[in-house]
């Protein structure tokens, strides 16, 4: 790296631990905020010289969680100092939307009433026909949707008026206990911003849309078609708004039970095939009442939802670039550690089951991260304040409990810095993700085109924070 690279990567101090070139110079490995991040050299090359790698996040405050941020069935937005606005004010639909409108990438699971979205996901799996073609009993299927439903986190934007003029509040994180924060079945003793079953369906119809509009699914078998759905789906489980570097550091059952590997994708994938396991009425999976097939799409599930951890990303993405690279029969012999020349570039062998698995394990997790890629800036931006807010509040905790305190989760309390997270986190992680995924499906491709335009979005809010300032 040269003096002028070394200079353009001094901003990001705090992003950047190390930087390493490999594989003959295609791939840049990278940290970010302690994750393993890897770009095409040229991608890298090229990020230095618009300046596009940096980071704005290295202040610290402290954060107040003391006033709850709720909204009127996401309407009427009950001010505080961490909303910025952000959260949208929304009438939340109670009408099942078409099939046509869910294939679509201006849809948006935020709009719905919690319980429409169970018909959303089970008119995702009818496209395809298969309930009928593995013979699933559509009352047990949706009672399960509904399981999953309940076993995840409340948003805690999310209100009913039960009676006019009367507002019945369902909960709030703001006030939640050191008790409740522990990965247990809480049900709905436990709110979440971000990771709830908004999130859940906003996954699995991103996967949908990966494999419909992506034309991905030609490479695949109906039953990877299916573990993909429901995969994205049960992915976040029972997930306690705080990650897996929390349950470590706490020393929790689950991060002893787990051996402190992939703590909470475990934990859902245990949570989400035991729902089948403890309750006949739920239990889809004696539908494949075959051992293989059973044993497959046990298999498939687990291995996509453990590609959802972000400490596999840097994997996942030079996976994807060996394909990118080399081609489908590179990737066979390839253990992502280098990339050899000059192999034809083929489409993926629907008869090869590491291609199909491998596609599974990319769309969870890029759907997982895709939020930023939305169609609508509005929508991308009320996700961001979701996922920064549960951010703060484990810092908080952290602090509470004497732990050390992650850092890029610290001091996120105003919106120039959520601003400049959300800039920084798609330079380093989504948009060198989704340049893979473009180039495998390039009816993907122009979902970077949405990052960018978001980002665009977030650096006038940067621009204005700065002017009021008096920096501009």
């Amino acid at each position: 790296m040269d003096a002028e690279q070394k200079k353009m990567l001094s901003d990001g101090a705090a992003a950047v631990a190390s930087v390493d070139s490999s594989a003959n110079n295609k791939v840049v490995s990278t940290v970010w905020n302690g994750y393993d991040c890897v770009f095409s050299n040229d991608d890298y090359l090229k990020k230095l010289q618009n300046g596009d790698i940096h980071h704005g996040q290295n202040a610290k405050a402290e954060v107040s969680t003391d006033n709850p941020r709720m909204s009127f069935r996401r309407r009427g937005s009950r001010r505080s100092l961490d909303d910025f606005g952000w959260l949208r004010q929304l009438d939340l639909r109670s009408d099942v939307p078409s099939i046509e409108e869910i294939r679509d990438w201006s849809f948006d699971t935020l709009q719905f009433e919690e319980d429409i979205l169970v018909e959303v996901f089970i008119s995702m799996l009818e496209f395809y026909d298969l309930l009928k073609e593995f013979n699933l009993d559509r009352e047990t299927l949706k009672r399960y949707v509904f399981a999953v439903m309940h076993k995840h986190r409340k948003d805690c934007y999310y209100q009913r008026t039960d009676i006019e003029g009367e507002v019945s509040v369902i909960g709030t994180t703001a006030n939640a206990s050191e008790e409740d924060c522990k990965s247990s079945d809480n049900g709905h003793h436990v709110f979440c911003e971000y990771h709830n079953w908004y999130h859940a369906v906003s996954c699995a119809q991103a996967c949908f849309l990966f494999l419909t509009l992506g034309g991905a699914d030609q490479f695949l078998e109906s039953k990877d078609i299916f573990c993909i759905i429901v995969g994205a789906l049960i992915h976040d489980l029972d997930h306690p708004g705080t990650n897996n570097d929390f349950e470590v550091k706490r020393n929790t059952e689950l991060a002893q039970k787990y051996h402190n590997d992939s703590v909470l994708e475990r934990h859902a994938i245990s949570e989400g095939l035991n729902l089948c396991a403890r309750n006949p009425e739920f239990d889809w999976l004696k539908s494949f009442d075959n051992v293989e097939d059973r044993k497959y799409v046990e298999n498939y599930i687990t291995e996509a939802i453990l590609a959802t951890d972000p400490a596999r990303h840097a994997t996942i993405v030079k996976e994807a670039l060996a394909f990118v690279e080399e081609g489908p029969k590179a990737y066979d012999s390839v253990t992502s550690e280098s990339l050899s020349e000059s192999v034809e570039l083929t489409q993926f062998d629907r008869a090869n089951l590491k291609h199909r698995l491998f596609i599974g394990r990319l769309f969870l997790h890029s759907a997982d991260i895709s939020n930023p890629l939305h169609a609508s800036f509005d929508v991308a931006r009320d996700w961001a304040v979701r996922v920064t807010t549960e951010f703060s509040k484990q810092a908080s905790k952290e602090k509470e409990l004497r732990l050390e305190v992650t850092s890029y989760m610290d001091g996120l309390d105003s919106e120039y810095k959520i601003a400049k997270v959300q800039i920084s986190f798609f330079a380093f992680m989504v948009q060198p993700l989704f340049d893979a995924v473009g180039k495998l499906f390039p009816n993907l491709s122009h979902l970077n085109d949405w990052g960018e335009a978001n980002c665009d979005g977030y650096r006038e809010v940067i621009a204005a924070c700065e002017k009021e300032r008096g920096e501009g």
